[in-house]
């Protein structure tokens, strides 16, 4: 999440105050990393925790041997103390200030449950279990056992939004790196110097010992008003992972809705979701899943038509088709994907293969990037209509300044989803076929994801592209701001000259006046009218003749040309 509180003019225009919370908790509050929150370290930096912190801490540790094994492992990995704190507070510990205000809001964030167990069994159709609630969540852990005479099912949790709950049961049940919870609760672009939340670099070679990956990308929101959009932001406040929908600050009057005096809004959320895979020791060493992802909007509608179903069309003879209400959140249409795979065949007689596992969410996150290019695309497309034809395509009053505004939006995110890409092909993938692939299969690197990996190398190619044309565009809208800002100078410029001229004029009519006015005898001036005249008026048009020539090229250019041959001739 970037940190820079500025915003759009619909932020500016309503503060980031959050009045209601979603369960009705009265609570006026600030938005982290808004310009109105103010200092975020006062919850310590990561040279030094502050007292603040001494609130929040739990002591007795006895039920709760996942967070005590977190304490324990972050005094030699630091970064994980974020994660003790994010499980100790129930949410981002900014969020600790209000918290302290409302424990019933804090127990309600340390217990939310969003949970999809899925169970895969060779012949059968998947089992779907829903899990709302913490004790729920314990109970079905409970019941996992292991029939000797069965191979154990492979299992799928699917989780959206975090708790201290769901990462106390399940980190402790199936023995879950903490890395990969602390990867999901927060999403920086970059860190300032003294963030406490900051999260160094790995070594890819570590990452190739990881039993776990992370997806990132962005995705969009179509609000019809900028209130639309507030209400997102607040509602994104609510969540216990930190994230937070941006302004794409790209309205384009010509064709963009304005709905009771407000314009409409394109928000921009940066999205992480991450997967762990591993074995289930106290159920029979049965494969286990675990997919983190994040809450979804309800404030706004997805752009366009959201993303296309890739599922194949089926014939006409087969029957209606099966029914699948996608595009209700980014949770509920991976779920779906993921009970209706494999997606070219009938569940019921298929072998289950560990690529469920990871197959849906990766074709999901690809769709969704697709979006966002096309998406991009427009946008660019809009600038350069302005600057072809800016009488049809820029409204009155408006300014090219408006499209290096809107451009430079893009100039900042391209690079970073370039970078969210090319870590999904070198890192993301490979980890995926390693962690999904048996250790005796004969494929060759990378061919399990061959269908899906194409598409994320045409992503990148896009996104280059894109780079390439913003780099174009912003020279071109450069070029024509000084074409536009010499206009002006021109216009200006000839002011004053007429200006000038007009001053001449007066400069010999003033020298003769001023001569005649001498004459101290007042009865002798009834001929210096006639005088005046017919001296002034000649001497005013030699002047004006005069000052015309100096002006001309006809009349000082062949001068400048006789110095120029003399200090040739000098040279030489």
């Amino acid at each position: 999440m970037s940190v820079d509180p500025k915003s759009s003019s619909a932020e500016s225009d309503h503060p980031a105050i959050i009045n209601v919370g979603e369960q009705g908790w009265s609570a006026s509050r600030n938005i982290p990393h808004s310009e109105q929150y103010g200092n975020t370290y006062w919850i310590g930096t990561c040279y030094e925790r502050a007292d603040a912190a001494l609130e929040w801490e739990i002591q007795d540790m006895k039920d709760m041997p996942y967070l005590q094994h977190v304490k324990m492992l972050s005094k030699s990995w630091k970064t994980l103390r974020h994660l003790a704190d994010f499980m100790e507070v129930g949410t981002s510990p900014l969020q600790w200030r209000y918290l302290k205000k409302n424990p019933d809001e804090q127990k309600e964030r340390c217990e939310r449950t969003n949970i999809t167990l899925i169970e895969y069994r060779s012949e059968n159709v998947p089992k779907t279990t829903s899990i709302t609630s913490a004790n729920k969540l314990r109970d079905t852990l409970d019941s996992i056992t292991h029939d000797s005479s069965n191979p154990p099912p492979l299992r799928m949790f699917i989780v959206e939004d975090l708790s201290r709950t769901v990462i106390e049961q399940l980190g402790s049940r199936f023995d879950v790196d903490p890395l990969f919870f602390r990867e999901q609760i927060e999403d920086y672009v970059w860190h300032n110097t003294r963030d406490p939340w900051a999260t160094p670099p790995s070594l890819t070679a570590s990452t190739k010992q990881r039993s776990w990956f992370r997806l990132r990308n962005l995705r969009l929101r179509y609000h019809d008003t900028g209130t639309s959009f507030q209400n997102a932001k607040r509602e994104a406040n609510m969540w216990n992972v930190l994230r937070r929908p941006d302004n794409d600050n790209n309205h384009w009057p010509h064709k963009d809705a304005v709905n009771d005096g407000e314009e409409d809004v394109v928000s921009l959320t940066r999205t992480r979701t991450t997967i762990w895979i591993g074995q289930d020791k106290k159920g029979g060493n049965g494969t286990v899943g675990i997919v983190l992802l994040d809450p979804t909007l309800t404030d706004g509608k997805p752009l366009w038509y959201d993303r296309m179903n890739w599922l194949p069309t089926t014939s006409m003879e087969h029957g209606p088709p099966p029914v699948l209400d996608l595009s209700q959140s980014w949770y509920k249409d991976i779920v779906q994907m993921t009970t209706a795979f494999p997606w070219s065949e009938s569940a019921a007689g298929h072998t289950v293969e560990s690529q469920v596992l990871t197959y849906p969410t990766i074709y999901t996150v690809c769709a969704e990037w697709l979006i966002v290019c096309d998406y991009v695309k427009t946008r660019l497309n809009q600038i350069e209509w302005e600057v072809e034809l800016p009488a049809v395509f820029r409204s009155k009053g408006d300014t090219i300044d408006g499209s290096l505004k809107r451009l430079h939006t893009w100039r900042r995110y391209i690079p970073i989803f370039r970078e969210m890409i090319s870590e999904t092909l070198e890192q993301a993938l490979p980890v995926a076929v390693r962690l999904t692939t048996a250790p005796n299969a004969q494929l060759p690197q990378l061919e399990a994801f061959d269908s899906i990996k194409p598409d994320f190398e045409r992503i990148l190619r896009m996104l280059d592209e894109l780079q390439a044309r913003i780099d174009r565009l912003t020279d071109l809208v450069t070029s024509e701001i000084s074409i536009e800002d010499s206009k002006f100078n021109y216009v200006q410029t000839s002011i004053l000259g007429r200006l000038t001229w007009l001053a001449t004029t007066f400069i010999p009519l003033s020298f003769v006046s001023a001569f005649f006015s001498m004459n101290e005898d007042v009865s002798a001036l009834k001929d210096t009218y006639g005088w005046f005249f017919l001296t002034a008026i000649p001497f005013t048009i030699c002047v004006l003749l005069f000052a015309y020539l100096a002006a001309n090229d006809f009349f000082h250019l062949p001068m400048v040309k006789r110095r120029m041959r003399r200090k040739r001739v000098k040279l030489s």
